[in-house]
């Protein structure tokens, strides 16, 4: 008996070190943390990112909110990941996402097609996003997209509630719309994600996409949120 209760004594002591050591390293982490966090969801993730079907400039008009293999774990580290798809179950973006201890948002999301990946810092005040390792800008809580050095508008998506399409505008012109989904329903595997996208350069793309999976996806991880309305 005197053994078991020892036994039980050292369990219940390593695991107040380990929820300890969890809430210590993922309280507030510095950019080599979350980089090395980044690497690890790169590498859970790469059996899908092999599977990744090739992305043309049609798959921006194929992509769907089908979000297939999704998986979330809570505790005291939040966690979640999962794929895109087109309108033809096809994979076209593979995601992973955490979310660190605490009550604020402070996360980081890996997000990539077969051709480029997209890498967010999730704070309170913004969210940083890059692309293939290249700072693009940081998107605000109302959808503008800033440059990171002059912090000059450099895209929008245009959040309403009375429409249903959240208009995508660069340089004053709006280049897509992406569809919102109705509350309260879950949009259908074959329902497109976009109303329209215009023609637009390799470089806009970039833009468009970098704010189009942040919108998709902020619904989908599990960030928490105090306030709805000041929702990032």
């Amino acid at each position: 008996m005197f053994i078991i209760t020892i036994l039980v004594m050292a369990g219940v002591t390593f695991a107040i070190i380990f929820a300890m050591y969890m809430i210590l390293t993922n309280f507030t982490p510095g950019q080599s943390k979350v980089q090395g966090d980044v690497d690890k969801m790169k590498s859970e993730i790469q059996p899908w990112t092999e599977e990744l079907v090739e992305w043309k400039k049609e798959e921006l008009n194929l992509l769907s909110f089908n979000n297939i293999n999704k998986q979330i774990k809570k505790g005291i580290v939040k966690t979640a990941k999962g794929i895109l798809t087109s309108i033809y179950q096809e994979p076209l973006i593979a995601y992973s996402f955490k979310q660190y201890f605490g009550n604020k948002k402070n996360a980081v999301l890996y997000a990539r097609t077969a051709d480029r990946e997209f890498q967010y810092r999730i704070r309170d005040k913004a969210v940083a996003v890059s692309v293939d390792g290249q700072p693009v800008g940081l998107i605000q809580k109302d959808g503008r997209l800033l440059d990171p050095e002059t912090k000059q508008l450099t895209a929008r998506i245009s959040r309403t509630d009375d429409e249903l399409t959240l208009p995508i505008i660069i340089k004053d012109r709006e280049v897509a719309g992406l569809l919102k989904p109705v509350a309260g329903q879950s949009p259908s595997s074959t329902d497109r994600a976009f109303e329209f996208v215009n023609q637009v350069e390799a470089a806009d793309e970039n833009l468009i996409l970098s704010l189009s999976i942040w919108e998709i996806l902020r619904k989908e991880v599990p960030l928490p949120v105090v306030n709805k309305k000041d929702f990032v």
